[in-house]
């Protein structure tokens, strides 16, 4: 039986309170139905833990997952957190350029995949003395077999990391520079598991249909761990369409779920038509890009109170910084509109707006600033990158570069999501990276990636390409060469020939006026005649 009896302090500790607490509670579920119990996951997580140590990694040794959607992802979480290990999550959609970034950035000694992930991997060409490789596909070339490694670990769990202690290395990025490494600890990890929990509202007990990757920062530790954090249970949805979903709520009562940017008029429409599917759904989430105030209501309209609004980012440990009550949806809110709002500073948090000097604005609903947070959830800073760690951080406060205002009630409207960073889907794209990619591809002389509106996506990602005159470019090849080297999110969705681009007195690329341009040239060109 566990050991642990007092409240937990490191991320290791939830689910060896859960053992002990109620070891035959399911903790983990996929969609098919295999499970594991709170008592299996803890022992499993403490083999792991043990084999992985056995292979020579070490006390704050990093540990690679590009892994699609399942159980193991969990697994793996809670092994590093055991073992004192550090987690470094791939995208999974990432190709193999994109994860080599991470993997030399973060000096990972460990990688760990899964069987969609082997064609990427082998691009990669890890020689056998790179690092410890680990695949969940005994065919796959790795040095290792997860089951194997699984099977050999002494189900004992290994001395307990310190709370202050790495633990996840989450990558973000501004809109330039490479993605940089937010250092997360235990503390900070489970400040949001504890905060998201109430944020959410979530039941003792709570089943969530989880419908984010569990390959994005925030999903293990804002979703999963959240859950475990009230001895609940995460259905791993996997590949999903708003019918599976209502299935999955129904057959597993489910009381929480995601619903992104993307999808929302779908399962809006779905709950709509089948009430009675979501009926033991206690919170319903909406985070991520922002959607148009109108289709937040629409949500609401049919599920009333349960809809959760907030804001958060990587740097918050993935969690909400913001959210709305129930009171909010119901009417009675100080808020002008609190479906253009993220709703108020979340326990234990405080938002504040600054103008460029770092003083504060008014709470006055119109004067727009940078939204700056206080959080026990917040980074300790980015991986070896003390410059960036200096512009962020000030005094205990995060600036997070979103531009926004506050009421007099304290609630907080977003205005834009970073000055140039694209929001699509919730995926966050990184222009300078797909303008890296652009210049690249011969012919290209000039080039800049925008977010332009998009009633679905919430932004989609745009190209401006100044070719070279004797250049023979289309729209199809960029789409095409961008397709070869980048996630399928982050390829232009168009294209727009220019003769040059727009720039600032002091030459850089007026981007605000760029998006304008090309939000009126694609609204007036005929579908596929952008260009």
């Amino acid at each position: 039986m566990s050991d642990v009896t007092g409240p937990p302090a490191t991320a290791g500790d939830l689910v060896a309170l859960g053992a002990r607490r109620a070891g035959r509670a399911v903790a983990v579920q996929d969609r098919d139905g295999r499970s594991v119990t709170y008592a299996g996951l803890d022992e499993r997580s403490n083999r792991l833990a043990q084999a992985l140590l056995a292979q020579g990694l070490g006390r704050g040794d990093r540990v690679a997952a590009w892994m699609e959607d399942c159980r193991e992802y969990v697994e793996l979480y809670l092994a590093a957190a055991k073992a004192g290990l550090v987690m470094v999550p791939i995208n999974a959609r990432y190709r193999a350029g994109e994860a080599a970034h991470q993997l030399g950035d973060s000096g990972a000694a460990a990688l760990v995949w899964t069987a969609g992930l082997n064609g990427e991997v082998a691009r990669l060409g890890l020689a056998p003395s790179d690092l410890v490789t680990i695949a969940t596909d005994p065919a796959a070339d790795a040095r290792h077999s997860y089951d194997d490694v699984l099977a050999a670990g002494a189900p004992v769990r290994p001395p307990a990391p310190e709370p202050d202690d790495l633990f996840i290395l989450g990558y973000t990025s501004g809109t330039t520079g490479a993605p940089k490494g937010a250092m997360l600890t235990h503390r900070s990890v489970l400040a949001i598991a504890r905060l998201n929990a109430l944020s959410y509202r979530l039941p003792p007990g709570s089943v969530a249909a989880l419908t984010g990757s569990m390959s994005f920062v925030a999903t293990v530790p804002a979703h999963v761990l959240s859950h475990l954090f009230v001895g609940g249970r995460a259905v791993i949805m996997g590949r999903w369409d708003p019918d599976t979903l209502l299935a999955t709520v129904r057959r597993e009562r489910a009381t929480f779920t995601y619903v992104p940017t993307p999808l929302l008029d779908d399962v809006t429409a779905a709950l709509a038509a089948d009430a009675a599917a979501a009926a033991t759904l206690v919170s319903v989430l909406h985070s991520a890009s922002k959607a148009e105030p109108r289709r937040l209501a629409a949500l609401a309209a049919v599920i009333g109170d349960r809809f959760v609004e907030g804001w958060g980012m990587t740097e918050n440990s993935g969690g909400l910084v913001t959210a709305t009550t129930r009171a909010d949806v119901r009417g009675d809110t100080a808020a002008a509109d609190v479906f253009a709002s993220a709703g108020r500073a979340v326990p234990e948090s405080v938002v504040e707006v600054v103008d460029g000097d770092g003083q504060p604005l008014p709470h006055d609903g119109s004067s727009v600033g940078e939204l700056v947070v206080r959080s026990p959830a917040l980074l300790a800073g980015y991986w070896h990158n003390p410059a960036a760690t200096a512009a962020a951080l000030h005094d205990g406060w995060y600036r997070s570069g979103d531009l926004g205002c506050l009421d007099p009630a304290g609630y907080v409207y977003l205005t834009d999501r970073r000055t140039d960073l694209i929001v699509t889907g919730g995926m966050n794209v990184y222009p300078s990276e797909v303008e890296r990619c652009l210049a690249a591809l011969a012919g290209v002389r000039e080039c800049a990636v925008v977010g332009v509106p998009h009633e679905r996506w919430g932004q989609t990602v745009t190209a401006a390409v100044v070719a070279r005159p004797e250049a023979a470019l289309s729209e199809a090849a960029v789409v095409d060469h961008c397709r070869r080297h980048l996630a399928g999110f982050k390829k232009p969705t168009a294209v727009v020939f220019l003769d040059a681009l727009p720039r600032t007195p002091n030459l850089k690329v007026a981007r605000a006026e760029l998006r304008q341009l090309l939000t009126e040239r694609l609204q007036a060109a005929p579908a596929g005649q952008a260009g």
